[in-house]
């Protein structure tokens, strides 16, 4: 029996140093994880993050997940714009996709993915992970 492969999907805020809470106000969303750069344990690879993360679920495309944080953040274009040219911050999205037996998900990314993507600048990464 094949088993659907999960995927997660996060976004990132990253930057040298900037204000975790003042960026959480601004963003109106409570943050799924944070950390300061001073508290990273690998110095040469030090950053502040502010993240959002889907939690891991089963389905057939990276789309759907996707689409499920982005829910959170249509709307917060020019903010997520405003914290990035305020802080000298970036933009990352990760995608995680874990499978068996190289059950992939469709790894499609909408054109009103891309669209969002283009307006707030972002990277995309991909992250695979097969047992």
């Amino acid at each position: 029996m094949t088993q659907l492969p999960q995927v997660r999907v996060s976004f990132f805020l990253v930057g040298d140093e900037f204000n975790l809470d003042n960026v959480t106000k601004k963003m109106n969303i409570m943050p799924t994880d944070t950390r300061e750069k001073k508290d990273c344990p690998v110095k040469q690879f030090a950053y502040t993050t502010w993240s959002l993360r889907t939690e891991k679920d089963s389905c057939k495309a990276v789309s759907v997940q996707f689409e499920r944080i982005m829910k959170l953040l249509l709307g917060k274009e020019k903010i997520i714009n405003e914290i990035c040219n305020t802080y000298n911050s970036n933009v990352i999205f990760e995608i995680g996709i874990f499978m068996e037996n190289g059950d992939r998900p469709e790894m499609v990314l909408t054109k009103e993915i891309i669209l969002f993507l283009a307006s707030i600048n972002a990277e995309v990464g991909f992250d695979l992970y097969v047992d």
